[in-house]
């Protein structure tokens, strides 16, 4: 029912509004399109509404400044960028000689290490050596100071035999 009647309240004033404008001659000025608004009204950064030419002005010029301050900083971003990338390149190039430095470094120390124990090796066998010709040389003494004490005492065999216990006495 009050649907009804909602209905019934609204049928008839729209037929009012319809036979007022239709006397008054502003129907046809009402059943044209009216002209749209394609732009959205321009709201500021603390909420109000730029209703002037004035306002749109120093609107304008605030938006123009912070472009500026932008721009700057952006510059400094940049030029702190191109910094901080040669300041890394130059890092990276002493870490790669630090790297060959090193490898090379590492590199001497083996070869080093290597050289070394060539030398220990050479001195162990020269000092086998050493020995083996001492024993040499001893059993040689032995042997000829046994052939000379076997020889019969002559002359011209008593020079040598002095000869080999000199030797002897030197060693």
């Amino acid at each position: 029912m009050i649907i009804y009647l909602g209905a019934l309240i609204f049928a008839t004033a729209s037929m009012v509004v319809a036979f007022i404008l239709v006397t008054q001659g502003n129907f046809h000025n009402f059943t044209e399109k009216a002209p749209k608004i394609t732009e959205l009204p321009i709201i500021t950064a603390s909420g109000e509404i730029v209703n002037s030419v004035e306002d749109l002005d120093m609107q304008l010029d605030f938006l123009e400044n912070q472009l500026e301050e932008k721009e700057k900083d952006l510059e400094a971003t940049k030029s702190r960028q191109e910094c901080a990338a040669k300041k890394l390149e130059k890092l990276s190039d002493t870490a790669t000689h630090v790297k060959k430095f090193y490898i090379k470094l590492k590199t001497e120390a083996t070869k080093s290490e290597t050289e070394i124990n060539e030398l220990r090796s050479q001195i162990d066998d020269f000092k086998k050596r050493q020995l083996r010709l001492k024993e040499e040389v001893n059993e040689n003494v032995k042997y000829y100071t046994g052939m000379l004490n076997n020889i019969d005492a002559t002359d011209e065999y008593e020079v040598v035999k002095k000869s080999a216990i000199i030797e002897e006495e030197q060693q």
